[in-house]
């Protein structure tokens, strides 16, 4: 078999993953007055089978999975990004720095950061579990999955390397709440007080890191024999190869399962002059995600770097 026939197989295997979806998405808007968001279980595509958008629950129709991307495509770049990011992570992650465990204290939650995660966190399943079929995937966006971190370092008994690994992890990713202020896509949200705390949400992950890294008790320098150039490049890879190992092999599968657009992930989302569109949306999306890491990475660096010099200088003028 040509591997032009294992990979037509392969699409077709893809595509039995969920019939129902159209080819394109749906329009966000009604059109016709008959707009249909999905085919029949079986790719029927008759008025007795297909789902009209009309007929979706609030919000869901904004978030309607379709195969934008050909199947061939999505197993394409699922085994390109599984397999690049898994031997990122064997390689990078057993040399990164050890956190000395003398300092093991500093990378509990205080009290006041447990409450306020167990709140939110609740609440943001409260919105998904009472949303429309299938919105408790989106616990899997970034944000969220950002909050689930907060949790488990907050509840879950952890060793003081991951802890160190999972904060080292979130700073980079902290980019994405940034991202989502700044240009807002509140399209599924349509339940009491959702948009408002959907930005409450936001601005909280962007304050715990502004709070943990101005305390102290996390720091993006080396510990141990590490440059700080070679500890940035190993982290910042890591953030990226987590990213990607996530998001094509667990989320992908997901949406394409049950119908969902997690993350953008099935088509592209809604940017001011369709800047990230056409068959290379997830690369032009992977490139813009690496870059936002990079340059949050880069910044929160260069202020403690900045801050270092600043205190020897103070601390030469004392003596």
């Amino acid at each position: 078999m040509s591997g032009k026939q294992l990979l037509s197989l392969a699409g077709e295997y893809a595509k039995s993953i969920n019939l129902s979806l159209l080819t394109s998405p749906p329009p966000t808007t009604e059109l016709s007055g008959h707009d249909v968001c999905y085919l029949g279980p079986n790719g029927e595509d008759d008025f007795r089978h297909v789902t009209y958008c009309k007929d979706l629950p609030d919000g869901q129709r904004a978030m309607v999975g379709s195969w934008y991307l050909h199947p061939e495509r999505h197993v394409v770049e699922y085994i390109i990004y599984v397999a690049i990011s898994c031997f990122l992570i064997r390689t990078i992650l057993p040399t990164v720095s050890q956190y000395p465990k003398s300092h093991a204290n500093n990378l509990h939650p205080p009290r006041v950061i447990k409450m306020i995660t167990l709140i939110i966190y609740s609440c943001q399943l409260t919105y998904k579990i009472n949303g429309y079929p299938g919105k408790l995937l989106f616990m899997g966006m970034p944000c969220n999955v950002l909050w689930t971190m907060w949790m488990i370092l907050c509840f879950v008994p952890l060793s003081t390397q991951t802890m160190h690994i999972m904060y080292q992890l979130i700073i980079p990713y902290t980019s994405l709440a940034v991202v989502a202020v700044a240009t807002p896509d509140t399209s599924d949200l349509a339940m009491w007080m959702e948009i408002p705390f959907f930005f409450f949400m936001h601005y909280a992950l962007i304050g715990y890191v502004i709070y943990f890294l101005r305390c102290g008790r996390i720091s993006v320098l080396p510990y141990g024999e590490d440059g700080i150039v070679s500890n940035f490049v190993k982290w910042w890879t890591l953030a990226c190869a987590y990213f990607g190992l996530f998001y094509f092999g667990v989320a992908t599968p997901l949406s394409l399962k049950l119908g969902l657009n997690l993350n953008y992930m099935l088509s592209p989302p809604p940017t001011p002059g369709d800047m990230v569109s056409g068959p290379n949306f997830r690369l032009q999306s992977t490139l813009c995600c690496a870059a936002a890491f990079f340059f949050v990475q880069f910044l929160v660096t260069a202020v403690e770097v900045f801050g270092r010099v600043v205190v020897r200088k103070e601390s030469k003028k004392s003596v």
